[in-house]
Order: C-alpha cells, then sequence, then structure tokens
C-alpha cells in the first residue's frame, strides 16, 4: 500500500551532484602561455600566477544515502479492476506513521565546464534505486516495504575560490527524477558549501591532497501522484502475520473507532485488510502525497587525491543528524 512513500530517490540523485572544489593556486612565476579557450578570462588569471584546472571534465558518482523522511499529506484510493474505484480520500489526520525511513544508491556522470576561474555549469544524469521502509502505528501496527527505481537529470552551478592556502565552494543543483509507479517527475534542490585547503604531496606539482568540511541543505518538490500493485508494497514479514494484524484492525474498528473514523477506514484501510485476510495481493493503491526530508541540513566531510591535472579521485560523507551519506567519485579533465 505504501509505495508512494518512496521519497529519498529524489535526495540521493541530488546529493550525488558534488560542486568541484577550486585548485586555483598561486604561482611565484608563469612560464607558459594559455592554450585553451575556457575558462573566460583564463588567460588573465593565469597570466597572474594561478594554476586553473582544466576547464572541462566529466564526474562518475557513486553515491548511498540513508534518511527519515516526513508526510504531512496523504491521501489514499484503492480499486479492484471489478469493483467501482474507492476514489483518493485525505487520510492525513487518520494515519499515524512511527517512522519513515528511506535508502537509496545511485549511481549518476556530470559533464562540466568551468564558465570563469571562479564559476563552473555542469550537467546530472543518473540512475536510482530506492527503498523506503514504512511503519505505520495507528489505527494498525503494520510494516510497509517499498522499492523501486528511476532516471534523473539536471544542472548544477558552482562558484569557486580561494584565500591564502584555503578554497572555498558554493554549490546549488537542481534534478528531476522519473520513477516507476510515479506520474510526474519528481524536483530537488541541493545548496551546499565548503571550506578547505589542499596540500602538496612530493615533487610533482600537479599532484595534491585537499580536506574540506561543510554543510549541506537539501529540499524536495511538492505533491507525487501514482499507482501501484498492493503486492508490491507488503513485504513477506507483513504477510506473516497478516492475521494479527488483521485481528488488530478489527478490535480497533468495533471497540475504539468513532463512526467519522470508521467512514475513512472503509473508504480506505477495510479493502486492504480483506485483501490481506484473503491472502491476495490484487488490487491497485492509488496515492498522493506530499513530503520533505525529517531534517533539511547536514554536515559534510571529504577529501580528494589529484593524481595529475587530468585525473582525481574523491570521496565525502554526510554525518550528524538522522541523514548519512557516502559519495565515491572519479574525475577526468581535458582542455577544450
Amino acid at each position: 500500500m505504501k509505495k508512494q512513500f518512496i521519497l529519498l530517490f529524489a535526495i540521493s540523485l541530488s546529493l550525488s551532484s558534488f560542486a568541484q572544489y577550486s585548485q586555483l593556486q598561486l604561482k611565484d612565476t608563469v612560464k607558459v602561455k594559455y592554450p585553451y579557450k575556457f575558462p573566460i578570462l583564463g588567460k588573465l588569471a593565469h597570466e597572474k600566477g594561478f594554476d586553473i584546472p582544466y576547464p572541462a571534465g566529466a564526474m562518475f558518482n557513486f553515491f548511498w544515502a540513508k534518511q527519515n523522511i516526513v508526510i504531512p499529506e496523504i491521501a489514499v484510493g484503492f480499486s479492484e479492476g471489478l469493483l467501482p474505484d474507492i476514489p483518493l480520500t485525505d487520510v492525513s489526520n487518520f494515519i499515524k506513521f512511527e517512522n519513515i525511513t528511506a535508502n537509496a544508491v545511485s549511481v549518476n556522470v556530470r559533464p562540466d565546464l568551468w564558465v570563469l576561474p571562479f564559476l563552473n555549469v555542469y550537467g546530472i544524469f543518473g540512475k536510482t534505486w530506492a527503498t523506503t521502509e514504512v511503519n505505520i502505528s495507528y489505527p494498525i501496527q503494520m510494516k510497509s516495504v517499498a522499492e523501486l527505481e528511476g532516471n534523473s537529470a539536471g544542472f548544477g552551478i558552482t562558484g569557486a575560490g580561494g584565500l591564502g592556502k584555503y578554497f572555498f565552494v558554493l554549490d546549488g543543483n537542481w534534478v528531476w527524477t522519473k520513477m516507476t509507479n510515479f506520474e510526474d517527475p519528481v524536483g530537488s534542490k541541493v545548496f551546499s558549501f565548503r571550506i578547505g585547503r589542499a596540500f602538496k604531496i612530493g615533487k610533482n606539482l600537479q599532484s595534491n591532497l585537499a580536506w574540506w568540511a561543510g554543510g549541506m541543505r537539501v529540499n524536495m518538490g511538492g505533491i507525487t501522484q501514482g499507482t501501484i500493485l498492493l503486492n508490491d508494497v507488503i513485504p513477506p514479514e507483513t504477510w506473516a502475520v497478516r492475521d494479527q494484524i488483521v485481528d488488530s484492525y478489527w478490535n480497533w474498528y468495533e471497540t475504539e473507532a468513532s463512526l467519522p473514523q470508521k467512514k475513512l477506514a472503509d473508504q480506505t484501510i477495510t479493502p486492504i485488510m480483506n485483501k490481506l485476510a484473503e491472502a491476495d495481493g490484487s488490487g491497485i493503491v492509488k496515492y498522493r502525497i506530499r513530503k520533505e526530508p525529517k531534517q533539511h541540513w547536514n554536515m559534510i566531510i571529504g577529501g580528494q587525491y589529484q593524481v595529475d591535472k587530468h585525473h582525481q579521485f574523491r570521496v565525502e560523507g554526510g554525518i550528524l543528524g538522522n541523514r548519512k551519506s557516502l559519495l565515491l567519485s572519479y574525475n577526468y579533465r581535458f582542455g577544450i
């Protein structure tokens, strides 16, 4: 019943789009001319003594994230095909959740270009696999686990610079993800900042190791609506205790529920309980939900090893609060 709660896909794809920190480093002298058309003003920056990164590149990312989400608004409907459809009914003040935990794994590629020495633009193209565990606490205690996947596309803007031996990065990106069983793509917005420092390694002037810390804010957009087979959102452990769940529901219905609650339950939960009692996973659940992260901000720490100006390897983790994440990426850069 609860595949509509798959929300972290949007977070995971947007979180996996990280800004590339500035490699601007002041040199004592400049011995060669700047040969590339980008970034604009790149030649001037080079003549001033800054060792700027190659202007174009592609970053290949693997991303994992886990966090809690909340659903302020939810409407549910049901259809068995032959019987009249039960229309979408608002149950925001009726069904209560103990917790909703979302996990996501994403892979994506991020082509980018330094348009100015301090301004980078990039695209995001990826795929996500998401799993959400929903625990209903009222009027029954019931667990639902749902899985789905989707494709995403988006864009972002990065501002970067340096002050002495330190660099700073500001990044914002917008991603739209089309998930299975969702009628419309889901939008997400991510803003992040980083402050760090790079250290030279050995005698290779192009090699360095950088560390940084910062913060990230995630927003997911709006209303999600769609349909899903009942069997796809009832996990095996719920089917195994279906008699207990059904008995608990009817006990609540007969002894505790008010007349308005019974009317609302008959429009939403009772058809699903009947299917559960019959061990019948047929039927289509319709849903409309508004969701958001339980925690918008979290702290990030990371590091990058630059082999040379062509190849960089990065790791970054999200810590503190209930959002945890891990990013592994490889970046290849070249001149144009």
